[in-house]
């Protein structure tokens, strides 16, 4: 088990990425780079300094607000910097302080972009789902046989579009609407190099049934109105391959007795 010493190191790490996760969030739907200019507060154009960008202290110090023209500041920056750092810190404790572990916290991370983007704005940031994948192929090459984990990793993103693709095909026959965007498809494939070819997929896909169908319920209850409307279903996707990631034995033991098939 890692020592205080490495869990303090990942959380202050997680949280320092989380901090360029919100960069992420912000700029890459609105097509911004994420390099240029440096952090400025959005509402007053003021360019931020060190003391203002300190993760998580600076938003508790600063009370939530700019300190230059004291605008309201979201709560959402606090959080995902806050989970961020968790995520971090899990993957730690997973897989030990390791490349193994970096390159699974880096993944979480960048599913973090992914479901907080496609959740407020619809949308799947490619750079984020091509980040993912990528760090899929690395995981694969870090294999005893890299050759044949790569094959595997690329079979995994084939079949994992391919579902997806198909599910929303059906969905549009049935429901005379659009029932799964192309943004789904492609974070399937991503997480399917992660996966690979395994009975992994499975539990992958139905875990995501399962989160989406809690978040329609849990939006609909919110609205206290029939959820009628589209539903991004990013969020979801996000959220099972991070379990799966983290905890592949125990969550696909979880979903498989939820859905009866143990």
């Amino acid at each position: 088990m890692p020592t205080w010493l490495t869990t303090l190191f990942a959380f202050l790490f997680g949280a320092t990425v989380g901090s360029f996760v919100n960069v992420c969030i912000y700029r890459l739907p609105r097509r911004l780079s994420i390099l240029h200019p440096p952090s400025h507060c959005p509402h007053c154009g003021t360019y931020l300094t060190a003391a203002d960008l300190v993760p998580l202290l600076s938003y508790l110090w600063l009370l939530g607000k700019c300190r230059y023209c004291k605008t309201p500041i979201s709560p959402r920056y606090f959080v995902v910097e806050l989970v961020t750092a968790l995520l971090f810190v899990a993957a730690v404790h997973r897989y030990g302080a390791s490349v193994g572990a970096a390159l699974v916290a880096l993944s979480l991370a960048a599913l973090v972009v992914i479901a907080v983007v496609d959740w407020e704005f619809f949308l799947v940031p490619d750079e984020a789902v091509w980040a993912l994948g990528v760090l899929g192929g690395i995981r694969c090459l870090l294999t005893g046989e890299p050759l044949r984990a790569l094959m595997v990793g690329f079979g995994g993103a084939l079949v994992g579009a391919l579902t997806i693709w198909l599910i929303g095909i059906v969905g549009r026959w049935l429901f005379r609407r659009e029932a799964m965007g192309f943004g789904d498809v492609k974070i399937a494939a991503a997480v399917g190099m992660h996966l690979g070819l395994t009975w992994a997929l499975l539990p992958f896909f139905l875990l995501s049934v399962f989160v989406g169908a809690l978040l329609g319920v849990g939006l609909a209850l919110l609205q206290r109105r029939a959820l009628t409307g589209y539903m991004p279903f990013g969020p979801a996707l996000a959220m099972a391959a991070g379990a799966l990631l983290l905890y592949p034995h125990e969550i696909t033991e979880f979903v498989l007795r939820i859905y009866a098939l143990r």
